[in-house]
């Protein structure tokens, strides 16, 4: 039995905050770079590592919880989730060595894992299909919220005169613990009751599942899309306050209220919106809405993104970092819709798992600790810059010497322009045209 219309809001209720938190927890660790590399003196390569080890974590984790969700009781699986992952954000304050912290940053991927899967499976079995493009933005607007709090809080929670970056992963991983309870108590919606033309089947078997989705072009494309977009902004998160603060000559603090006023403002209104056109446009009977929101969505971010990268004028870049987040972030909803709506409903948490491997694996997983090795060998080469190397800083008016970050930084515009294709395609397909 499916629970009540006021239920299903108070359930978008308290699964947004929660996922509120799981952002503040998961994008807090970028705004602590500065302080943290300055305080162990890592190299970016090591700190590149440690992101993407999270993310490789995150990912293989991934398809057991996809399984479970679909077979167990989901509630009570997120509440175990937040519980990992909070002790795991503390136990990283606690390290005293890189490999301690490779370790503990990579438990937190275990816990959001278990969220980021199940989490909006389950909000989409209390609300109808013409809705979940909206409801779905609600959701994920804790993104570029979670974000901004994660970079506004490091930035100024970590300086050394204040809490200190140790201090900081404890006062922001415990909160966690109090919240598993709201999860554990959470009624369990009916699988596909708000999905009346459904025929209703078995659930099939773990490999069986797979080869529905693999056969299931709209849904492959929507993946492969998503990922192309999460290799240009896994690495803009994660590297946005070294690059701030290394490559435009400002201090961490100033870095991450640019990038929380960017995030919050630009994302919020991004997300929110995108979610409501892709509504508007499916309930007016366009085929493939969602899927043209976030193609949209993403090409139109390319030149923004090459532009903050070679600017120097803080307005300039900061005003693009605003516009590039607004349009990438225009298809959180809507991508998340859409994969849910390709699937048969007793799939849904397996196909956001299978999702969640292949934009990690192929997104920022990639992405980030690459950004980061691009950086540290254009930066060990300064004293004999490769030719190609140099030719692309004057065609981008970029100084490689001074600014290996906006180099390796390069790789976004283009890996948006992908996706968007890649969207476009996946709007054509057949089961794109019922999105």
């Amino acid at each position: 039995m499916t629970p009540g219309k006021r239920y299903a809001y108070y359930a978008l209720v308290v699964l947004t905050l929660l996922n509120l938190l799981n952002y503040v927890d998961r994008y807090i660790f970028a705004a602590l770079i500065p302080y943290i590399k300055a305080d162990t003196g890592f190299s970016d390569a090591q700190l590149g590592l440690v992101g993407s080890a999270f993310t490789y974590v995150y990912t293989v984790c991934s398809p057991l919880f996809g399984y479970l969700g679909d077979r167990y009781r989901r509630g009570r699986l997120i509440g175990v989730g937040i519980v990992i992952w909070s002790l795991a954000t503390a136990g990283a304050g606690w390290a005293r060595s890189f490999g301690q912290l490779l370790v503990s940053r990579s438990a937190v991927g275990i816990g959001e894992a278990n969220y980021a899967t199940i989490a909006p499976g389950l909000l989409s079995d209390f609300f109808v299909k013409t809705r979940r493009g909206m409801v779905m933005s609600i959701f994920f607007a804790t993104i570029p919220i979670g974000t901004a709090i994660g970079f506004g809080a490091g930035g100024i929670l970590g300086a050394p005169e204040y809490l200190g970056w140790r201090h900081t992963l404890y006062l922001v991983g415990l909160p966690g613990l109090l919240t598993a309870a709201a999860a554990w108590m959470m009624a369990e919606p009916e699988r596909g009751a708000m999905d009346a033309d459904e025929a209703k089947t078995a659930t099939p078997g773990f490999v069986d599942g797979y080869r529905v989705l693999l056969r299931n072009r709209g849904y492959m494309y929507g993946c492969l899309g998503y990922a192309a977009v999460t290799f240009a902004v896994g690495a803009l998160v994660f590297w946005a306050p070294e690059w701030l603060t290394t490559d435009k000559n400002i201090t961490p603090g100033t870095a991450n209220a640019i990038l929380a006023a960017c995030v919050v403002g630009g994302g919020l209104t991004g997300t929110l919106v995108g979610g409501a056109i892709g509504d508007w446009l499916i309930t007016r009977g366009v085929r493939g809405a969602y899927f043209w929101v976030c193609g949209g969505g993403a090409i139109l971010a390319a030149p923004f993104c090459l532009i903050m990268l070679m600017t120097t004028n803080t307005v300039v870049y900061a005003g693009s970092i605003f516009m590039g987040v607004t349009l990438v972030l225009s298809g959180n909803g809507p991508v998340n819709a859409l994969l849910v709506n390709m699937v048969p409903s007793n799939l849904r948490t397996t196909a956001l798992g299978f999702a969640v491997v292949i934009i990690h694996l192929l997104g920022d997983g990639l992405s980030v600790s690459l950004v980061g090795m691009i950086s540290t060998w254009i930066h060990g080469s300064a004293a004999a810059m490769p030719h190609l190397v140099m030719q692309l800083g004057r065609i981008f008016h970029i100084n490689p010497g001074a600014q290996s970050l906006s180099m390796a930084l390069l790789v976004m515009p283009l890996s948006l322009i992908v996706g968007g294709v890649l969207y476009f395609i996946g709007a054509t397909t057949t089961e794109g045209q019922r999105t």
